[in-house]
């Protein structure tokens, strides 16, 4: 498909989404009286063994108890277990992930698993195409879910992945006659390899990571490369929970797969860190990510530093951050000061306003496209994931995050997250009140479609 054709059709999704968007409609429910649940390596922990488990991850915390509460109201929200036993990396940036990735592709002896929303048509993914392909030839199992638009323009190398053998679906390739089929995508990026090691977050599978964001393309070329983006590195039981999403979205659009014995081997325990692995499937009604945000910003006391791409919080999330500003929380949001999506980053800017006026400190990142989808509350409660805090993320698509709960994760993104602040300008509530009529009427126009986005 040409680009041309790969924008309109962008577009055409896009159009399709006010017939079939719904919002949350109740209240994630309050904090639990009881005790979080919690899974190992052999199954789910006793509820003793549990509590203990939680007050480890949260032992550095400042306000322990306060810590501990916030874990809980997050886990009882977003109604998917904790994960204990795990080990996990932060990865800043496509050549980092795509050097660990690669690696850990390369020594695959069973199996790799791929969903991703966009796989290009690059020098980055025909080298990650040729990989797969290799690794197949060499008789390990190689499944790849793509998303049917956001990957139209890599159809060469799908008919190549297919010809080496390696199995290959799309998910709702534009259907011109269905059209309601074509608002739900799937956003999500995943690999795993032999259920040892899994890499997730926001990285897809393009050109625009083959540099990284210390390279300060800035606007002019940022838009084609260098992309600030994060992604993590996940080893023991987590990667488990990872792999039947995987199979879950496999199995549900036609695809068999043989449980062989390494598909039916489950990960052992790697390390310490604790973690929640939480989705979402387009259309489901049940938002288990905008849940984890919403409880985990109304249980805050102390920070909530959000990097987020494609901000456009519906006025629930936003009465949260405000209120959070209201009882003494540090409030801070990154967001991009130029974008891949002008009508998105319109829209955004069209809520800031109302942001400022509470309270909210809003940077604008300046050196590359800002492509992250993170947040660290409290020091304790770290999400990194393929869901934009927008209506589309949360209602339409598949997507993809994941927790680490512990002040060790905490600093390091604590840390990435000062790091990248020093990249960025502050927007100023009065400047930003001045801003010229034509630039509110942007934002006003983008505004009247900002759900469909």
């Amino acid at each position: 498909m040409p680009r041309w054709a790969h924008v309109a059709a962008l577009f055409w999704v896009m159009a399709t989404a006010a017939c079939t968007w719904t919002r949350p409609a109740v209240n994630p429910p309050p904090a639990p009286d009881g005790v979080p649940v919690v899974v190992g390596a052999i199954g789910m922990l006793s509820p003793a063994r549990s509590e203990e488990i939680v007050d480890d991850a949260v032992a550095q915390a400042r306000y322990r108890q306060r810590a501990e509460h916030l874990v809980e109201a997050v886990q009882a929200a977003s109604r998917t277990p904790l994960i204990a036993g795990n080990r996990t990396r932060l990865l800043i940036d496509g050549p980092a992930t795509y050097r660990d990735m690669f690696g850990a592709v390369r020594a695959a002896k069973h199996y790799v698993h791929v969903e991703t929303y966009i796989f290009d048509d690059g020098d980055t993914a025909h080298r990650f195409a040729a990989l797969l392909a290799e690794k197949q030839r060499q008789g390990v199992a190689v499944r790849v879910i793509y998303d049917g638009i956001g990957s139209s323009e890599a159809e060469g190398i799908f008919t190549d992945l297919q010809a080496a053998g390696v199995e290959t679906v799309a998910y709702r390739p534009l259907d011109p006659v269905r059209l309601w089929r074509n608002n739900r995508r799937d956003h999500r990026k995943l690999v795993i390899v032999d259920g040892r090691v899994a890499f997730t977050g926001g990285i897809n599978i393009s050109e625009a990571y083959a540099r990284g964001s210390a390279s300060r393309p800035g606007p002019d070329a940022g838009l084609e490369s260098g992309w600030r983006d994060t992604h993590l590195e996940v080893r023991g039981p987590a990667v488990d929970a990872l792999q039947a999403i995987f199979l879950r979205s496999w199995r549900r659009l036609g695809k068999t797969v043989p449980m062989t014995p390494d598909l039916k081997t489950k990960a052992p325990a790697a390390g310490d860190d604790l973690m929640q692995v939480v989705a979402s499937d387009g259309g489901d009604l049940e938002f288990r990510i905008y849940d984890a945000y919403l409880t985990a910003i109304s249980n805050a006391t102390q920070r909530i530093w959000i990097t987020q791409a494609y901000f456009a919080p519906d006025e629930k999330l936003r009465r949260a951050l405000i209120d959070a500003v209201a009882r003494g929380v540090d409030v801070r949001v990154i967001v991009p000061s130029f974008s891949d999506i002008p009508v998105v980053f319109q829209a955004s800017r069209g809520l800031y306003a109302e942001l400022l006026a509470g309270g909210v400190e809003l940077y604008e990142f300046r050196d590359a496209m800002l492509h992250a989808k993170t947040a660290v509350v409290d020091g304790v409660w770290s999400t990194i994931g393929s869901c934009n805090l927008d209506p589309r993320s949360f209602a339409h698509n598949n997507e993809l995050n994941v927790a680490v709960v512990g002040r060790d994760f905490g600093r390091s993104m604590e840390t990435t997250f000062t790091t990248d602040l020093r990249r960025t300008q502050t927007i100023d509530a009065a400047t930003w009140a001045e801003r010229p009529m034509t630039a509110k009427m942007k934002e006003w126009l983008a505004g009247l479609v900002s759900y469909w986005l």
